[in-house]
């Protein structure tokens, strides 16, 4: 099967979380500041700073906030037939989640 690596970067204003569903196998890489992810089912939530990255292991709802100033990067392994899908609902998604 083919497939392609898909890279995201996203600025999260504060206190408003970006849920991210059935996101099993994508990366979450924080590129500034921190950030905190939870993960449904999962015993510990994580805390990233500048530089880390955390590979989310299961699907379900999954939620990042932004502690502190910053912005991440998501990277996502798809079937090439998927991606655009795949992309375009996260985009959507978050557009509507940022809406005041």
């Amino acid at each position: 099967m083919n497939s392609h690596r898909v890279l995201r970067e996203v600025d999260l204003p504060q206190d408003h979380p970006i849920r991210l569903q059935d996101a099993a196998g994508t990366r979450v890489r924080c590129l500034r500041g921190t950030i905190w992810i939870t993960v449904a089912s999962e015993p510990d939530d994580i805390f990233l700073s500048t530089g880390q990255s955390y590979l989310i292991p299961r699907n379900g709802l999954s939620l990042v906030e932004l502690l502190d100033g910053g912005s991440i990067e998501l990277e996502r392994q798809r079937p090439f037939g998927k991606l655009r899908e795949w992309l375009d609902g996260l985009v959507r998604r978050m557009s509507k989640e940022l809406v005041l």
